[in-house]
């Protein structure tokens, strides 16, 4: 068990940014749940996230790095480690010509805004994408056809140690949700390749993307986005509604009748509930299909083993 007392002091001899004690994890996740982390820590910079890195290896303690939380469900019990949010330490935006640099708190809307503004065009399919661009990095996030390793050229990042790496494009291998970066990682910023386009044609492009969105999935209550990657010549949520799922709910967790690839918090959600639901839904489509569905979605603090 984590002497938090100690560790805190520990911290906050030479650390710059914001230190919270028994965090609920809820307020800091798209799904609006999940339990209190042991620490959450906001850093200020790049040698406040070494600092942590270096105090939880020293200390044996458990971590992992959260931007906007919107892939993620966080189990009821929360996290027994140190919770970093990267999201003021790297949330930088820079360009020179058509290649952009942005740091990994940087929120995707944010990023699509900025290359908006001057005329910088290549991620318009990503719009209305959640969270942050480590985030995406990480899982390769994609929407309509597109994903975010179409455009980029760089990353770095701090390994376990808080020693940083570059690694290029061509260096990394990227699928479909998916990339074979090391797992424990901090990803700092990428660059990505852009062209130049009309700021008018890329914002209609964006509103037309926003729109089909707003008519396909349920936007007004909290969800973690699609729940299951793609299978392999079908659509995930083909096979669920095929299935007669839509509407099937545990607890208030329920799937989307809106877009059965979703599984939405109806209103006091627990993580049980979604992971049982989760669970229901693979075991029925695997009945109905053959078809193993796998998901998308990153499951955090349970001690139970997880789909």
């Amino acid at each position: 068990m984590m002497d938090k007392i100690r560790i805190i002091q520990k911290i906050k001899q030479r650390f710059k940014g914001s230190l919270l004690a028994d965090e609920p994890l809820s307020g800091h996740t798209s799904y609006r749940i999940g339990g209190p982390a042991d620490l959450f820590a906001l850093p200020g910079d790049l040698d406040d996230v070494r600092l942590l890195l270096d105090i939880c290896h020293a200390e044996s303690l458990d971590w992992f790095v959260i931007g906007r939380g919107s892939n993620l469900l966080v189990s009821d019990t929360g996290f027994r480690g140190i919770v970093i949010d990267v999201s003021d330490a790297f949330n930088h935006i820079s360009s020179r010509g058509t290649v952009v640099t942005a740091g990994a708190g940087v929120l995707l809307w944010d990023l699509l805004r900025y290359c908006t503004e001057f005329g910088l065009s290549g991620l318009e399919e990503l719009s209305g994408v959640p969270g942050s661009l480590g985030g995406a990095v990480r899982l390769n996030a994609g929407a309509f056809g597109e994903e975010i390793f179409n455009t980029i050229s760089r990353i770095k990042f701090l390994d376990p140690t808080g020693i940083v790496e570059k690694r290029e494009r061509a260096e990394i291998r990227a699928g479909y949700r998916q990339t074979d970066l090391p797992r424990r990682i901090v990803v700092i910023e990428a660059e990505l390749t852009l062209h130049d386009g009309n700021p008018t044609e890329m914002q209609a492009v964006q509103d037309n993307i926003l729109k089909r969105r707003r008519e396909r999935q349920p936007l007004s209550l909290p969800s973690a986005g699609s729940v299951f990657k793609r299978p392999e010549g079908d659509y995930a949520g083909r096979l669920i509604e095929e299935a007669g799922l839509k509407g099937l709910r545990i607890g208030d967790a329920m799937v989307s009748k809106k877009h059965a690839n979703f599984i939405v918090n109806v209103h006091v959600a627990s993580a049980r509930d979604v992971l049982h639901l989760i669970r229901e839904v693979q075991e029925r489509v695997f009945e109905r299909f053959g078809v193993r569905l796998e998901p998308e979605i990153h499951f955090v603090g349970f001690e139970e083993t997880v789909p």
